[in-house]
């Protein structure tokens, strides 16, 4: 998970997001310029390395779209170095958001990023003509990939018909995701703007797919810093990072130490943070209370999902006391950056 913006309308929606986070700061339609994505399907490939920050979408106490709280959460992992953000249909909620929300909340993140780093834009598993309608509207609004799920009961011949189509609708890099059979895969290769996959299913499947087509596409792991490890030496070099969310100093310092090869280090991060985290506690209701309780955005999830009450809030709280992990960090961290700016 994780990666810093110009004086103008960017220090000053950051400084109003601190004050205010008031939803008319990002009213997605209202924005006057979109920064156009101008990498080539190799160039993506080539820069797909790191942590991905993957956008839990956020909701207000009244189940509105938080759009403010989306540009905190992009702005405060930029300043600890992200430049890679996705949004992918489960964590982005997309089955809780109606079509015309999810292209909203897609041009809210390109233009949060505001061109420093690269925005992924989701589909859902739809059909041909909903996805071609998606891509398009991706590259309008500036994004720089296509990431595109793979409907459910999609077999081979239908799969390249989907794709085929979609890749002659937008000229942006695509990324697979979901299940895809080897014989898929092979089939698909010949579309020169499929470059990338982002893995769904096991750490199994990821190290697999990735010894018969690690060359032809560049996959990403989809969620664990361990299961990134694991990855690696089959050729894995990107991975999602939850803690970029809300605790992304803890994402800086194990790319850093990714960086500089210190196993040491980065097994100390999983041991400490990733393990009791992802493998222990981890649920979307947890991972919204925490956003609530690291001042990202509030912890309400729209029905019939459960959103944490007051009580079960405290619970949040006595979690990351026994991790040593405190919310300031974070917030002054960002708000040095911001003073900085």
């Amino acid at each position: 998970m994780s990666f810093p913006f110009q004086m103008n309308r960017r220090k000053m929606l950051g400084s109003a997001l601190g004050l205010t986070l008031g939803r008319s700061l990002f009213q997605p339609r209202a924005w006057a310029s979109v920064r156009r994505s101008s990498l080539t399907p190799m160039e993506f490939k080539e820069r797909l390395r790191g942590p991905v920050v993957s956008i839990p979408t956020p909701f207000t106490a009244t189940f509105q779209v938080d759009h403010a709280a989306v540009g905190k959460l992009i702005h405060q992992a930029q300043a600890h170095g992200m430049r890679i953000f996705d949004l992918t249909a489960g964590d982005s909620q997309y089955s809780y958001l109606t079509y015309e929300e999810i292209k909203d909340l897609t041009t809210t993140v390109v233009e949060a990023v505001d061109g420093q780093g690269m925005v992924i834009a989701g589909t859902g598993p739809w059909w041909t003509d909903r996805a071609v309608d998606f891509a398009r509207h991706a590259e309008s609004v500036g994004a720089t990939a296509v990431q595109v799920l793979l409907p459910p009961g999609t077999g081979d011949e239908g799969g390249v018909k989907h794709f085929q189509e979609i890749a002659k609708a937008t000229r942006l890099p695509l990324v697979l995701h979901g299940k895809y059979s080897n014989s898929l895969l092979e089939k698909l290769s010949p579309i020169e703007s499929i470059v990338a996959m982002k893995e769904d299913v096991s750490l199994h499947y990821l190290i697999q797919t990735m010894i018969s087509f690690g060359k032809r596409y560049n996959f990403f792991a989809g969620g664990s810093y361990e299961w990134f490890l694991a990855g690696k030496p089959y050729g894995c070099k990107a991975y999602f990072d939850t803690f970029a969310t809300f605790a992304p100093q803890i994402s800086a310092r194990f790319w850093a130490a990714e960086q500089k090869n210190d196993v040491t280090a980065e097994r100390e991060i999983i041991e400490k943070y990733e393990n009791r985290f992802i493998w222990n506690k981890f649920s979307v209701p947890f991972w919204h209370a925490t956003l609530e309780y690291f001042g990202v955005a509030k912890r309400y999830l729209r029905p019939p999902q459960e959103s944490y009450s007051d009580e079960k809030m405290k619970e949040v709280k006595a979690f990351y006391d026994k991790v040593d992990l405190s919310p300031s960090v974070a917030t002054n961290h960002h708000q040095r950056s911001q003073d900085a700016a």
